[in-house]
């Protein structure tokens, strides 16, 4: 049953009250054949209450609660990958690209005028903007398959998630977490490489730095205690620099469920259905 259907939207209105309105979320959750879907109140643009709702189910309200968790689930890793995921992965890179061409070019045409200090901070500034390039394509291929799943519930091609939807959306919310952190390390590594960089005044140089360059150069070599600030607010635990991939991705889901605990405690409390 797709989610727009005239029976869901009917069990919807019954616990609607005067002068709201309410919006249905896209993919139903099914336990024991029954569609359970979420329900959000509105006054004006205010969210007052919600609540989940089935046009055929006749269970007990612990089986309602079941359906709220995994909806609850679904619809906070839906609003973190569309919300984050379409702001970063549209972000305009063309710094990045700039500085990668221009770091490429030295070092390809540096040989004879360059000491080898200068190669191995350009190198070292080449490897993080390739890093972060690399983080950004996938970055853009993690949300462009999410947004494509989101987009068939929205249009009625899929009408349930299932654990596996709800498995696979929660490490692609743990891969973004990965991504940022590390893009923003990267950053923030090389700012005192890019200060260097920008100081060097080798004649040489000055047909690669061109105006793009110079003004990319000077952005990247600033605001180092601002990168920080960024970095700590993303730690969910003290030693964070020395996770693998894999360690990082796990502590971001088990950083995510304890803020979906305290986000359902709150939810319920504003429940309309199950009372």
């Amino acid at each position: 049953m797709y989610y727009d259907n005239p029976l869901v939207k009917k069990e919807a209105k019954k616990h609607k009250r005067f002068l709201e309105s309410f919006t249905i979320n896209p993919g139903s959750f099914l336990i024991n054949n029954n569609q359970y879907f979420f329900v959000n109140y509105y006054r004006g643009k205010k969210m007052t209450d919600c609540a989940v709702v089935s046009p055929t189910s006749k269970a007990e309200k612990s089986e309602y609660l079941m359906a709220y968790d995994a909806l609850m689930e679904y619809a906070q890793l839906t609003v973190s990958i569309m919300s984050f995921g379409a702001e970063k992965a549209t972000a305009d890179m063309h710094a990045f690209t700039t500085l990668q061409q221009f770091f490429t070019d030295v070092l390809n045409n540096g040989e004879n005028y360059l000491k080898q200090e200068d190669k191995k901070e350009i190198a070292y500034c080449l490897e993080r903007i390739n890093l972060i390039l690399d983080l950004q394509d996938r970055l853009g291929k993690i949300y462009e398959e999410f947004y494509q799943k989101t987009k068939k519930f929205h249009e009625g091609f899929i009408e349930n998630f299932t654990n596996s939807d709800i498995e696979e959306a929660v490490n692609y919310m743990g891969e973004i977490d990965y991504i940022q952190y590390k893009q923003l390390v990267a950053n923030y590594e090389s700012i005192p490489k890019f200060k260097y960089i920008k100081e060097l005044e080798i004649p040489e140089l000055k047909k690669y730095k061109t105006n793009a360059v110079r003004s990319y150069l000077e952005e990247f070599s600033i605001n180092q205690g601002r990168q920080r600030k960024r970095i700590d607010s993303l730690k969910f635990q003290t030693d964070m620099e020395t996770l693998t991939k894999e360690e990082h991705i796990e502590g971001a889901i088990k950083d995510f469920y304890r803020n979906l605990a305290e986000t359902n405690a709150s939810s319920r409390k504003r429940m309309r259905y199950p009372k």
